[in-house]
């Protein structure tokens, strides 16, 4: 599995997570979508478990500590029944890797704190590593670190070729933050597809990406068979870039 360097010890992997260290950092699994989305009468196959999965046992061959960076499960409210054995199964991987966990709570994590805690783990706003490390979700203003890392956002970029046709991949987008980094991690969820990126920060969800100069954002297409793959800066891409419809 090759690795992409995007700041000095802060790797990037194919299967959209970040290695520092010992710590691997994942974002936005929203294990339980499938049970929401069948309750507004849209059965989906249950496939957000499984690809977190194989998230896990990707990361667990690199990193002996997992950080999910908000948004472990989906529902907003009291875990549905489906949502709270997909959490328990996740834990419980987690368990027989032999990894440690951290869970940085995002908005959607509400009710998750003791199941992930009657398992030993741990559940903070915030997380700081050594060497400047900060995790956060990134759904609310918050201090960044000398490198930010951060979920919320799930950006995609997506290119419109000459002929009309579209081609959207998940990505990190590493974005300048007045002499700080902040790098925004695709989400691990499959049915998460997020937000296309765009030089514009009226176009993001997160307050913290809407207050910065993404112009010289860059993304880093990550994809299994593809590997991860460095764009041009975003004010470069701007002439090809898909932004969401209606923006």
């Amino acid at each position: 599995m090759e690795a992409l360097e995007l700041l000095p010890g802060l790797y990037a992997l194919p299967v959209g997570a970040l290695v520092y260290k010992d710590y691997a950092v994942v974002a936005d699994l929203h294990l339980g979508f499938e049970e929401e989305m069948g309750r507004k009468g849209v059965f989906l196959p249950p496939a957000q478990l499984k690809r977190a999965l194989s998230v896990l046992g990707s990361v667990s061959k690199v990193a002996r500590k997992l950080v999910v960076a908000g948004d472990l499960k989906h529902q907003f409210g009291r875990l549905g029944r489906a949502e709270r054995r997909d959490v328990e199964e996740f834990l419980t991987a987690v368990e027989a890797k032999g990894m440690e966990l951290v869970l940085v709570r995002g908005n959607h994590d509400n009710f998750v704190r003791k199941i992930v805690e009657d398992r030993g783990f741990d559940v903070v706003e915030v997380l700081d590593l050594d060497g400047g490390i900060r995790v956060i979700h990134g759904h609310k203003e918050a201090e960044l670190g000398e490198v930010t890392l951060m979920g919320h956002e799930h950006p995609s970029i997506a290119v419109r070729d000459p002929v009309g046709a579209v081609a959207k991949f998940p990505c990190f987008l590493r974005v300048p933050a007045g002499g700080r980094e902040l790098v925004v991690l695709p989400a691990v969820g499959l049915y998460q597809s997020g937000t296309n990126v765009t030089p514009s920060g009226e176009a993001y969800l997160s307050p913290i990406l809407r207050g910065l100069d993404l112009r010289r954002a860059v993304p880093y297409v990550a994809d299994p068979e593809l590997g991860v793959v460095e764009f041009p800066a975003l004010e470069e891409m701007a002439p090809v870039l898909v932004e969401e419809p209606g923006r």
